[in-house]
């Protein structure tokens, strides 16, 4: 009796842990299909408020450890690119050959661009993408290392949206943020007059952007890539949703203590108003601080940072340093805009209310 009760109760834990596992198979198949892109494990994964390429991932080294200084790293070892240069040579030629030293470096970092969409490890992805960005920063000067980036963009883009957009699913934020952050630099260095760059970023970018579960540092690493690549590469003939204030509307909402029903971190909204102060610099004064005309046929609206004050006034009673020493910078490029508005070359010394509110009447102006 003793034997068959136990035998019972074997069974019918046998039977319990059998329902179990079905349940949990059942439980992942849903979740999978319902982001097959980014896995809820990583999504709850944040990174600190300090995490930096040029440091150590936090996060990556409980999936193993980054790679960065590992093999690849030794593209890097020498110190200066002076030093790299053979003493014998003549003299005379030592910058040119510290040149094609800097060159050779470079082509070799952008070669592991190529192999990142094959790789199956996020931390050996993230370590590549930490390569590149040192290589493009040290190494991509003057006109020769733009023409290089130029020639390995392609593959260096197919690798970036790669990562960014998931990586096989198993991409960390880790890996996401260098992806953003190679893409930050490249922009600076290709330069301006590249719509096509922008196009080719837009969408990506402000999905993860918009993506309220991914973690904070990669949600501002891609707003300031988007950001820079507008700011740098981008020119006035984009589209309507394509081009700048398409940005500066997005940062608008994110500086916000809500987004799509989620509240921000303050660190979000610092690097939104940060980008809204870079991006409205490309617009004329009246754009960011003329004042709205009573005339019914006036074309001149409000100013995109007069409609942010009282979001900036809240701001500036923030808890957080970095939230209010942004929304102060956003302040104070609003009243320059303003006194560009109203002020005289001879009177520019003594700027007073009065001279600061003279903006509105000199916007009304500019339209005829």
């Amino acid at each position: 009796m003793v034997s068959h009760g136990r035998e019972k109760q074997d069974n019918a834990t046998g039977k319990s842990k059998k329902t179990s596992g079905k349940t949990a198979r059942k439980k992942k198949s849903k979740d999978s299909n319902a982001d097959p892109t980014y896995d809820d494990d990583i999504r709850d994964m944040d990174l600190p408020d300090d995490f930096s390429i040029a440091g150590t991932s936090m996060v990556s080294s409980e999936f193993g450890g980054s790679n960065f200084g590992g093999e690849e790293d030794d593209l890097f070892e020498g110190g200066d690119d002076d030093n790299d240069v053979d003493n014998t040579k003549d003299p005379s030629n030592r910058a040119e050959y510290a040149a094609q030293a800097r060159q050779a470096k470079l082509l070799d970092a952008l070669s592991l661009s190529s192999t990142l969409t094959s790789e199956k490890r996020a931390t050996k992805r993230e370590g590549g993408y930490r390569v590149l960005f040192k290589a493009i920063t040290q190494y991509a000067s003057g006109s020769a290392g733009q023409d290089i980036l130029q020639s390995r963009w392609s593959g260096l883009l197919e690798s970036c949206l790669y990562s960014i957009r998931g990586g096989g699913s198993n991409s960390t934020p880790a890996e996401q943020y260098a992806a953003c952050r190679v893409l930050e630099a490249s922009a600076v260095i290709l330069g301006e007059d590249h719509d096509e760059i922008v196009l080719e970023l837009n969408d990506a970018l402000k999905k993860v952007i918009n993506a309220t579960g991914r973690a904070t540092q990669v949600r501002i690493a891609a707003l300031r890539c988007l950001s820079m690549v507008h700011f740098i590469c981008g020119t006035h003939g984009l589209e309507e949703g394509e081009d700048v204030v398409s940005v500066l509307e997005l940062c608008e909402k994110l500086c916000g203590e809500k987004y799509r029903g989620e509240k921000v971190s303050p660190s979000l909204r610092a690097s939104a108003l940060d980008c809204w102060s870079l991006l409205s610099s490309t617009l004329p004064d009246v754009k960011v601080a003329g004042g709205a005309s009573d005339d019914e046929f006036s074309t001149i609206s409000l100013g995109r940072g007069l409609e942010l004050l009282s979001l900036l006034a809240s701001c500036l009673e923030s808890t957080d340093v970095g939230l209010r020493s942004s929304a102060g910078e956003c302040v104070t490029l609003i009243h320059e805009c303003r006194l560009n508005l109203g002020l005289d070359d001879d009177d520019a010394e003594n700027a007073t209310e009065r001279r600061f509110r003279r903006g509105e009447n000199r916007a009304m102006i500019l339209e005829n």
